[in-house]
């Protein structure tokens, strides 16, 4: 997966999402909403490969860059911060939501640190020491780990277990209806998980989207 700037649009490649047309949704909690976010990705994909996260429906999500104390790493790409006001949760109160960007070998992965809306975790942080934001327990945080796609039932190869996302990861908060969801993806596969934040580190996967054609 990489990240490019066009113009001042930052977008998001995806190479196993080829084109627009061959992403299908493989299982949905509600087929309805499902249905909806597939066209939705698919108007804001094209026909090219690229998923736009300066166009709907992530362009609702206004981040500012986050700045901590200390001289920042100089390839800002694989070490960045950005912050956003957001009611991340859906519980009708704006939380600080932070996310951060590092590399992986080479590649850039995203976390997630959720804040109360008046938090001053930014003053105490630094480069030097991030500890302040590191240490929440309200966090997407999974570079170099997994995510398994196994909380909505699909059907399933034989001898296979759940399909899961791996090692680097981008997570993108967006806003339908008014609630905010997460798009999650890894480096490698076809699989993108659309999925609500409760809180601590658990997340309500809503719908498991594939390119079709990739096993």
């Amino acid at each position: 997966m990489k990240r490019a700037m066009i113009g001042s649009a930052l977008v998001l490649v995806i190479p196993a999402l080829a084109t627009a047309a061959s992403v299908e949704l493989k299982a949905a909690r509600d087929k309805p909403f499902c249905a909806q976010i597939l066209e939705l990705f698919q108007k804001n994909m094209g026909s090219g490969a690229r998923l736009d996260i300066a166009a709907e429906p992530f362009s609702q999500i206004n981040w500012e860059p986050a700045v901590i104390a200390g001289p920042a790493p100089r390839i800002r790409h694989c070490s960045s911060l950005g912050k956003t006001s957001l009611d991340l949760d859906n519980d009708g109160s704006k939380d600080l939501v932070v996310k951060a960007t590092f590399c992986m070998k080479g590649a850039p992965s995203d976390s997630l640190y959720v804040f109360p809306a008046d938090s001053r975790v930014l003053e105490e942080a630094a480069w030097q020491d991030m500890a302040p934001l590191l240490a929440t327990s309200n966090k997407f945080e999974r570079t170099g780990g997994s995510y398994l796609l196994a909380t909505i039932p699909m059907p399933s190869e034989p001898d296979q277990g759940p399909p899961a996302l791996h090692t680097v990861f981008a997570a993108h908060p967006f806003l339908v209806g008014g609630k905010a969801y997460v798009a999650l993806t890894d480096d490698r596969g076809p699989w993108m998980v659309v999925a609500r934040y409760l809180g601590g580190e658990q997340f309500e996967d809503q719908c498991y989207l594939k390119s079709s054609g990739t096993s």
